[in-house]
């Protein structure tokens, strides 16, 4: 078993580190936006965080910047979801990485709940996908909650999100 700090080893890092290893096991996140991943022979064969499962949970660890990861050895997946070989598995989570950067800025805690202000109206335009997961908002605990409930990808949502955040026509708190 391998056991390290986020804060120490950042999340990409530890991932080159395991798959050019090709190692098989199980990567697990302590974290609230954590999960696990399992590793075969350098490539990432399934992804879980919460309810999300496969490529989502995937995108949901990539936002990752600090939590405690355990590696344990020869733990096979529960199923296998993907089949994402090293160099296009750190090349993805890379991009995902970044794009994460200005919404963790936008939506930090997600222990938070989010909830319309006084300025929401029932009249206000909005998509089909806006209205799917603005719709989410009143019966989700947290962020992260509201991120596993949906079956968009989570970035997605956040991005969705975020117009009606600075509109200050929802709130977290």
């Amino acid at each position: 078993m391998v056991r390290g700090d986020l804060a120490v080893f950042p999340f990409l890092s530890v991932m080159q580190m395991f798959l050019t290893s090709g190692r098989a096991g199980r990567l697990s996140v302590d974290h609230v936006r954590g999960g696990q991943l399992w590793l075969e022979r350098g490539e990432i064969t399934h992804a879980e965080a919460g309810r999300l499962r496969g490529d989502h949970a995937l995108q949901f660890m990539a936002s990752l910047d600090a939590g405690v990861f355990t590696f344990e050895v020869d733990q096979p997946p529960p199923n296998r979801t993907m089949n994402l070989r090293r160099d296009p598995a750190l090349r993805r989570l890379l991009e995902d990485n970044a794009a994460w950067e200005p919404l963790l800025r936008t939506f930090p805690d997600w222990n938070k709940r989010l909830r319309f202000t006084a300025k929401w109206s029932e009249t206000q335009p909005v998509t089909r996908t806006q209205y799917r997961i603005l719709n989410l908002i009143s019966d989700s605990g947290n962020i992260r909650t509201l991120l596993e409930r949906t079956a968009a990808p989570p970035r997605l949502v956040l991005e969705t999100l975020k117009p009606f955040l600075l509109a200050d026509l929802i709130e977290i708190n």
